[in-house]
């Protein structure tokens, strides 16, 4: 389970949170080296297209370029100024060449040395190990789509800043939301951008905020219908049961009648007694390969 002691670990400099202690440490790299690979098995090469019942299709991919920062390794950092000679010392790399993702692999096969360099007084820190262990957890829950235990949010700042006064939120106009077994936080969150602009998008922040209802509040959710996955050789079509659609429906109405959010759910509006009956039916998803 997450702490709050951890969650408050997230956000500070590297240099100023205290070594875990290697047990911490080394099951931290684990986690990290798990989702490095799960990233090559579920995203490398592949692009996911959902269909959302406003109507719209959002198309997202997960680039090799983005998983440093979506696993809280601070790439810039390491090959900034000050970081530039412990990367070539302990990573053995040209930091000013070097690709975040080909860093991230060398931090993984490097672990006892990057351990050993961050556990020493006064070295320039490679990884907090707090913000990657929250970072990581997250991350392995966005494999989960072929069961639809998740939900999407069309999130607008201007909306979130009349809510809570707020001005340091992301620019993501998109967000899936998963919920992750944590006492503490109850959701985690994915926010999405434009890619330089494009059709498809991209994940700009990954949270896990312990007042996740803000990010609900007067805004338009969504579901999922359907979820598309192309790698180019295999094309992979996975359909929502009306089960699955009705229990993301409730959801949706148990959060926006807690919180009082006055959110807006896009469907249809005789959607819920359709899914209703058809959940009572028994029909199942279909799997198009």
């Amino acid at each position: 389970m997450i702490s709050r002691k951890e969650i408050m670990y997230v956000d500070k400099p590297i240099g100023s949170v205290p070594y875990p202690g290697d047990e911490y440490a080394y099951q931290v790299m684990q986690e990290l080296k798990e989702a490095y690979e799960l990233f090559k098995e579920k995203y490398d090469g592949k692009s996911y297209s959902m269909i959302l019942s406003d109507g719209q299709e959002f198309q997202f991919a997960i680039l090799n370029k983005n998983l440093c920062h979506m696993l809280g390794i601070a790439a810039k950092n390491i090959c900034g100024e000050y970081g530039e000679q412990t990367a070539q010392k302990i990573l053995g790399i040209d930091p000013s060449i070097t690709p975040t993702y080909e860093l991230l692999g060398k931090i993984i096969e490097r672990t006892d040395d990057v351990l050993e360099n961050d556990r020493k007084e006064g070295s320039f820190k490679l990884i907090n190990f707090y913000k990657v262990m929250v970072k990581t957890a997250i991350f392995k829950k966005m494999t989960g789509f072929k069961d639809f235990d998740f939900g999407f949010i069309n999130f607008d700042r201007d909306k979130y800043l009349d809510y809570t006064g707020e001005y340091g939120v992301a620019n993501s106009t998109r967000y899936i939301f998963m919920p992750s077994e944590e006492v503490l936080i109850p959701y985690f969150m994915v926010g999405f951008v434009r890619n330089n602009g494009g059709d498809i998008y991209v994940p700009e922040t990954v949270i896990a905020p312990e007042d996740y209802y803000k990010y609900f509040a007067n805004q338009e959710l969504v579901l999922p219908l359907q979820v598309l996955i192309d790698d180019n050789k295999d094309f992979t079509k996975l359909v929502a049961t009306p089960q699955e659609k009705l229990k993301l429906l409730q959801r949706y109405k148990e959060i926006i009648t807690r919180f009082k959010t006055n959110s807006s759910i896009n469907i249809f509006n005789d959607y819920e007694a359709t899914l209703a009956s058809a959940a009572k039916s028994g029909n199942e998803r279909k799997l198009i390969m």
